[in-house]
């Protein structure tokens, strides 16, 4: 079973995408962004038009991906205030997001968006780490299934 961990850890990381995509969705639709999570990542491959199924694929694979990141950073940093570590993570992972976008499409390939969409993306993000902060508290360390 500890070798399903990380495995796991990625698939946690792939359903909280889900969780923030759908805050990202509701905020579009009240008119406070103007991309979705899924929309602008999509933008990675298609450079000018936005998808929803190709930003699924892609932040399904970043989201997994930096899971499992955590996974392993949580065996030296310590499984105390995974919540709190949770949303350090999705802010970070904003940040590095936000730097790449903006350093190599956006400006260039799509028009630069409005501040409120940055602030959109930041609350979704929130939302990812903290969700994974919790789903990594029940599901990968509870007393069942710890090392």
């Amino acid at each position: 079973m500890n070798y399903d961990k990380p495995l796991l850890a990625g698939l946690l990381g792939a359903l909280s995408t889900l969780i923030s995509e759908i805050v990202t969705q509701l905020l579009v639709v009240l008119g406070i962004g103007k991309y979705s999570i899924y929309e602008l990542d999509s933008l990675l491959v298609t450079l000018n038009r936005s998808s929803i199924f190709i930003g699924f694929i892609v932040n399904v694979i970043a989201g997994g991906t930096i899971a499992v990141l955590f996974y392993y950073a949580i065996g030296k940093l310590g499984r105390d205030y995974l919540v709190y570590k949770g949303l350090a993570v999705g802010l970070l992972s904003w940040g590095v997001f936000e730097l790449i976008l903006t350093a190599t499409i956006e400006g260039h390939f799509f028009d630069i968006r409005p501040m409120a969409d940055y602030y959109t993306h930041l609350v979704a993000t929130s939302v990812y780490g903290i969700l994974l902060g919790l789903l990594f508290d029940k599901y990968l360390f509870t007393a069942s299934l710890k090392d």
